[in-house]
């Protein structure tokens, strides 16, 4: 019996002694569980908490006063947020909104972006029938956006460009870039002084879709703004990068970038030199860091796409003689600083290839959508038709080709037009809505004669009943 006795004193003294596994282990979580006005809220607050958002969306009382509120907020075990529970917040001042900051036990760090929402009465975008001539697929219906094409009708600061991309961040803000820019002052009569500088590559944001935000990110003011991402090194007029798709990766956003490089003296004696890639930090949109030469077979800027089976898609075309090519890159995790493999026509390879998915085809836009994969682009050769084709794999094959719209033919005589491209945060009712870029073939032509700011911009439609 003692000897009974001992065992069990020797197993629990034992036991006391053995550190658990888990002794040493803090928390990686970092979110927000619940928030709530201390009054004043209608219903419960929206929490989006995925790789790519945090995002709190409260809806409150027409009348509460926002300037100095004190939510009640939880956040994961063992963590800690500011501004701190039961502090007095500001929302009022930004535009009801506000970035909580949270910080797990181990230390990782999340920014979630907070927005109070009142009633507001419901508004549509302002839009003009176009009349289909016999141009477009005859159960499509398109409208020409009067309010985007206003928004870009601009007398101060950037006021045009081509190759217009849009993408919308975690917080709500919306960031238009752009590729070769004007800023400077355009009069009244649409007429730009040739004082107008000439940047490389442009951006603003944008916040709620309002068509009175337009946060310019170029450093300098008016026709003293410089170039918003420079190629390191080098004169803008021997190296520069023309901004392509991006798309928000962890608190990063990444955008695909052309390095493009001067050859001779000709309009058109340029080079594609590689694909590298912009990380800016979110939410302040600063430029982390650049990863140069990410590829160097072809320009995969052009467009990219997040498809549901785990991998972001890279799309890039090589022009041919009265045709052109369409490649195909991937990466997995949706990271584009990863790995890329490349499309051989029967598998993928870490090695580039050159296996042409579609022929004929400017600048793709491919995205997914009820099951389906979409190609939208812009007729080889400056055409005028904006083409749309399916398929039921990111690589195709793509069928089902019909015209979602015809570009005005005033714009095949002394004009070029081309980056035809898809702005989903933009559409409303699931509708397309598709920029296209003019730009006159005489260069000295967009100065100093009224209405000469509107020859190089891009142009805007909302497309339906477009499957």
């Amino acid at each position: 019996m003692n000897k009974i006795n001992l065992l069990l004193v020797t197993a629990v003294l034992l036991s006391s002694c053995m550190r658990s596994p888990l002794d040493d282990y803090k928390s990686q979580e970092c979110a927000i569980i619940s928030f709530k006005l201390p009054s004043g809220q209608t219903g419960d607050a929206e929490i989006v908490n995925s790789t790519d958002s945090a995002t709190v969306t409260v809806m409150a009382n027409e009348d509460l006063d926002l300037s100095s509120i004190s939510p009640i907020v939880k956040i994961s075990k063992g963590a800690t947020v500011l501004p701190a529970p039961g502090v007095k917040v500001d929302f009022a001042s930004q535009g009801n909104r506000y970035t909580y900051t949270v910080t797990s036990q181990a230390g990782s760090i999340r920014h979630w972006y907070v927005q109070v929402k009142k009633p507001e009465a419901p508004t549509g975008p302002r839009l003009q029938l176009l009349p289909n001539l016999g141009k477009w697929d005859p159960r499509v219906t398109v409208y020409s956006d009067l309010d985007y094409n206003d928004y870009l009708t601009r007398y101060q600061g950037w006021n045009g460009a081509d190759g217009c991309y849009t993408v919308l961040l975690p917080d709500g803000r919306l960031l238009w870039s752009f590729q070769d820019s004007f800023f400077g002052n355009v009069s009244a009569d649409r007429n730009r002084g040739g004082d107008n500088a000439f940047a490389r590559n442009a951006a603003h944001l944008q916040i709620d879709t309002s068509l009175k935000s337009f946060i310019q990110l170029n450093p300098g003011v008016g026709n003293k703004s410089q170039t918003w991402i420079k190629y390191p090194g080098a004169a803008d007029d021997q190296e520069w990068y023309w901004p392509g798709a991006s798309q928000v990766h962890g608190n990063q956003l990444q955008m695909l970038l052309g390095h493009i490089r001067k050859t001779g003296s000709g309009t058109w004696d340029i080079a594609d030199v590689s694909t590298d890639i912009a990380l800016f930090d979110l939410p302040s949109m600063q430029l982390n860091r650049l990863v140069q030469n990410k590829d160097t077979s072809d320009s995969y800027n052009s467009g990219a796409m997040d498809a549901p089976d785990g991998y972001t898609y890279m799309y890039a075309t090589e022009n041919g003689y009265l045709t052109s090519y369409m490649y195909v890159a991937r990466v997995a995790d949706h990271d584009l600083t990863g790995n890329w493999e490349y499309y051989t026509g029967s598998g993928w390879s870490a090695t580039p290839q050159k296996y042409n998915v579609c022929n004929n085809i400017t600048q793709p836009n491919v995205f997914y959508r009820d099951g389906k994969y979409y190609l939208v682009s812009q007729q080889n050769l400056f055409g005028l038709d904006i083409y749309i084709q399916e398929a039921s794999t990111p690589v195709g094959p793509w069928t089902n080709k019909r015209t979602l719209y015809h570009i005005p033919d005033q714009y095949s005589v002394d004009f070029i037009s081309y980056n035809a491209f898809v702005h989903h945060a933009l559409s409303r009712n699931g509708e397309l809505v598709i920029s296209y870029n003019i730009n006159p073939s005489d260069f000295t032509t967009n100065f100093n004669k009224p209405g000469c700011a509107d020859r190089y911009r891009p142009y805007f439609v909302r497309v339906f009943n477009w499957k």
